[in-house]
C-alpha cells in the first residue's frame, strides 16, 4: 500500500499551487511529479548489488575483459602452433617426447580432443621406443585428459600405473601435481564422510611433501593452502599477497587468486571473494584458457546476489567455453547453472512486466488528473492575467514616481547641506565680525587721541603728514589678512589639500608654516565663501580687478578639471 501513497501526496501538492503555476512551468512539474511516480511505483526495478570500489573496478575490468577473449584464444592458438611447428621425427626420442607432451598441456585447457590425440602419440612413442620417460609422460598427459572429461576414477588408476623410481626433477613435479589434482577431485566428490576425511588426509601429505625444483610461488601456494586448513586464515593471505605484485604468467596469477579467494570465503569476507574472484577470472582470460572454475564460481556467487546480468554473461561465457573445450565434466555444470539463472532472470522479468502494467494504468490516471489540473490552471490564468498586466502598469507608474522622488530628494539635500555649510559660516564670521568691529572702534579711538597728541605738540603740518601715509593703512591690511586667513582655515582646516587634490601636481600649493594664504589662495576662500564677483574680490583684497582675473584664469588653466573648477572649490569641505 505504501508504493502508492505518492501519486496522492503529489496531487494536493498540485492542487495547493494551481493559482500559482504558470503554464510555462508546468511541462517541468509534469516531467518531475511523473519521475517520481516512476521511482515511488518500480523499486525493485533497477536493483543493483552494491560492491566496494575496488571490487565494483574489477567485475568493470573483468566485463570489458571478456569482449576480448576471442584476441585471447587467438593468442593461445598460436602459441600452441608455434609448439607444434617445433615437433620433428628426426629430434631424440625424450626431446621429441617432451615436445609433444608440452602440446598436450596446453590444448588440455584450450580444446581437449586436441590433448588427447598427441598423449595418443606420446604413447605411439613410448611403445616404439619403450622408453619410461616417454610412458610416464604418456600417463602424465592422459590422465589430465579424463579428469578433464570426468572420469577421475580412470585417471586414479593411470596414476597408480606411473613407475616413479628414476623419476627426473621436472617429471616428479608433473606427477606431483597430477597428484594432487586427482587427490583433490576425489575429496570434492567424496560422499561418505569417512572418505572424504581420508582424501584430506591425503591432500595434507601431498601438501608435505618436498618438491626439488618447485616454484617459490607453489611452493607458496602450498604453504597458504596448509594454512588455510587449519583457519589460519590472515597468515596465508599474507603469504599470497606478495605474489600479485610479482612478474608471474597469466595461468599463475589466476592460481594465486583463486586461492585467496577460497581464503576470503573461509573468512567470511565475501566481498573480498568476489574480488579474487574477478581477479583470477581476469587472468585465466587473458591466458586464453577456455577451461576454468574462477568464472563459473564468480556467476554462482553473483546469481546469489541477485546480480542476474553479470551472473549470465559470466555463466554463458563460461558455457560457451566449456562445449569449444569438450570438457565434459564442465558441461553439466555449467548448462544446469545456465539454466537456473535464466530461469531466474525470466521470473525477474515477467515480475517486472506485471509491476510495468500496473505502473502504466496508475500513469493513465495520473495523466488525465494533470490534464484536468492543465485545464483548470490555463482558464484560472487567463482570469488572472487581466488582473496581472494592470498590476503591471500600476508597478511601472508607481516606480516612476518614485524615481522623481528619488530626484527631489537628492535635489533637496544638496540644499540642506549647503544651508548647513551656510549657516556654519555665518555662525564663525559673525563672531569675527563682531570682534573685528570693536577693534576698529578701538582703533579709531586710539588714532582720534593720537591726531589729537599731535596737533597739539607737533602742529597741523605733523597732523597732515601723518594722513597723508599709507603705512597705517598697509599696516591695517595686513591685519585684515591675517585674521582673515586664520578664520577661514579655521573653519575649513583642510583647505589648501584638497585645493591641491583639484590641481595638476606642478601647480600644487605648498602650506605655510605661519599659517598664512596666498593671494590666490585668499581669491579662491572667497570663491568658497560664496563671493565670485571679480570686482567684489578685489575690493575684499585691496587689489585691480583685473589682477584678480588674471589670477583666476591662471588658477583654472592649472586644474584638473578647468571648466568645473571654481564649482568644485565652492563645494570643497561638504
Amino acid at each position: 500500500v505504501g508504493k502508492f501513497v505518492m501519486p496522492g501526496i503529489c496531487f494536493n501538492f498540485v492542487q495547493s499551487k494551481i493559482t500559482t503555476m504558470q503554464p510555462r512551468n508546468f511541462l517541468f512539474s509534469f516531467g518531475f511529479l511523473w519521475t517520481v511516480l516512476a521511482c515511488t511505483l518500480l523499486p525493485g526495478c533497477a536493483d543493483r548489488p552494491e560492491y566496494s570500489l575496488q571490487t565494483e573496478a574489477a567485475l568493470e575490468r573483468l566485463d570489458a575483459e571478456l569482449s576480448n577473449k576471442p584476441r585471447y584464444q587467438q593468442w593461445r592458438q598460436e602459441q600452441a602452433d608455434a609448439l607444434r611447428s617445433r615437433i620433428d621425427d628426426g629430434l631424440p626420442p625424450l626431446e621429441r617426447a617432451e615436445r609433444l607432451f608440452a602440446v598436450a598441456q596446453i590444448y588440455v585447457t584450450f580444446h581437449l580432443d586436441s590433448s588427447a590425440y598427441y598423449v595418443e602419440r606420446l604413447y605411439r612413442l613410448a611403445e616404439r621406443t619403450g622408453s619410461r620417460h616417454v610412458r610416464r609422460f604418456a600417463l602424465l598427459g592422459d590422465i589430465d585428459v579424463w579428469l578433464g572429461r570426468g572420469q577421475v576414477s580412470l585417471a586414479e588408476e593411470l596414476f597408480r600405473k606411473i613407475d616413479t623410481a628414476g623419476m627426473t626433477p621436472g617429471e616428479y613435479r608433473a606427477w606431483h601435481s597430477r597428484y594432487s589434482s586427482v587427490a583433490s577431485r576425489r575429496y570434492d566428490e567424496a560422499a561418505d564422510s569417512l572418505q572424504k576425511r581420508a582424501w584430506g588426509d591425503t591432500l595434507s601429505h601431498i601438501r608435505k611433501l618436498s618438491v626439488p625444483g618447485c616454484s617459490d610461488q607453489t611452493r607458496t601456494r602450498m604453504a597458504a593452502a596448509r594454512l588455510s586448513e587449519t583457519g589460519r586464515y590472515d597468515e596465508a593471505l599474507q603469504l599470497l599477497e606478495p605474489l600479485t605484485a610479482k612478474n608471474l604468467s597469466h595461468q599463475n596469477f589466476a592460481l594465486v587468486y583463486y586461492s585467496m579467494a577460497h581464503i576470503a570465503k573461509g573468512q567470511g569476507d565475501e566481498d573480498r571473494m568476489l574480488y579474487y574472484l574477478a581477479e583470477s577470472s581476469i587472468s585465466d582470460l587473458r591466458a586464453g584458457t577456455r577451461s576454468y572454475s574462477s568464472l563459473y564460481d564468480l556467476a554462482l556467487e553473483l546469481f546469489d546476489r541477485k546480480d542476474y546480468d553479470r551472473a549470465t554473461a559470466y555463466m554463458g561465457s563460461t558455457f560457451d567455453d566449456a562445449i569449444r573445450c569438450k570438457s565434459v565434466t564442465r558441461i553439466p555444470n555449467s548448462s544446469s547453472a545456465v539454466v537456473k539463472i535464466n530461469e531466474a532472470v525470466i521470473s525477474n522479468i515477467a515480475q517486472q512486466q506485471k509491476l510495468m502494467s500496473r505502473t502504466i494504468w496508475l500513469a493513465g490516471i495520473f495523466l488525465i488528473v494533470l490534464i484536468a489540473i492543465l485545464w483548470f490552471v490555463l482558464w484560472q490564468h487567463r482570469r488572472l492575467q487581466g488582473s496581472h498586466e494592470q498590476l503591471i502598469r500600476m508597478s511601472d507608474l508607481l516606480r516612476e514616481k518614485h524615481d522623481e522622488l528619488l530626484k527631489k530628494n537628492d535635489h533637496i539635500r544638496d540644499i540642506n547641506n549647503a544651508l548647513v555649510d551656510s549657516n556654519r559660516i555665518k555662525d564663525r564670521y559673525v563672531c569675527h565680525y563682531i570682534d573685528l568691529s570693536v577693534h576698529y572702534i578701538k582703533q579709531i579711538d586710539a588714532f582720534r587721541r593720537e591726531v589729537c597728541r599731535i596737533a597739539k605738540t607737533k602742529g597741523a603740518d605733523e597732523v597732515v603728514r601723518r594722513l597723508n601715509s599709507s603705512q597705517v593703512i598697509d599696516g591695517e591690511y595686513q591685519k585684515f589678512y591675517q585674521s582673515f586667513d586664520s578664520s577661514f582655515l579655521d573653519i575649513f582646516p583642510n583647505f589648501i589639500g584638497q585645493v591641491n587634490e583639484l590641481l595638476q601636481p606642478e601647480f600644487r600649493f605648498t602650506p605655510r608654516s605661519d599659517s598664512s594664504l596666498t593671494t590666490e589662495l585668499r581669491i579662491l576662500a572667497a570663491i568658497r565663501l560664496g563671493i565670485t564677483d571679480s570686482g567684489h574680490i578685489a575690493s575684499l583684497l585691496n587689489c585691480a580687478s583685473a589682477t584678480v582675473y588674471t589670477y583666476r584664469t591662471k588658477l583654472r588653466n592649472a586644474a584638473l578639471d578647468r571648466d568645473n573648477f571654481e564649482e568644485q572649490v565652492s563645494k570643497t569641505g561638504l
